[in-house]
């Protein structure tokens, strides 16, 4: 693979940045809720309206439970992401830890 180089730090920065954009995600999500959860009253309350409201909510349901799905896989990506940049520091310390034990049975000394 040549010269794979990987940043750990800039890889928990961007995990980090994509948690918050989910965060800010989850937030939209909660605040257009609010805002359209009011407008099913406005159909009214003959048959026709009824059906419109009933419409209305189906959709509002499936799009609500769409953004909330795709605002949890970008939390989950974040979170993986910082995962795998803990994973990669971890491995980087377990690799130093056996080159000093290494190095000092093989009478190098630190």
């Amino acid at each position: 693979m040549g010269n794979l180089q990987i940043d750990p730090d800039g890889l928990d920065q961007a995990g980090q940045s994509i948690e918050g954009t989910a965060e800010k995600f989850f937030a939209a999500v909660d605040r257009f809720s609010s805002s359209i959860e009011g407008v099913s009253e406005a159909c009214g309350s003959d048959e026709i309206g009824g059906l419109i409201e009933q419409a209305h909510t189906e959709v509002f349901e499936w799009a609500k439970e769409c953004f909330l799905e795709a605002a949890q896989s970008m939390a989950d990506a974040g979170f993986d992401v910082r995962d795998f940049a803990a994973q990669h520091l971890a491995a980087d310390d377990e690799i130093a830890q056996i080159f000093t034990q290494l190095s000092s049975e093989l009478g190098g000394g630190s």
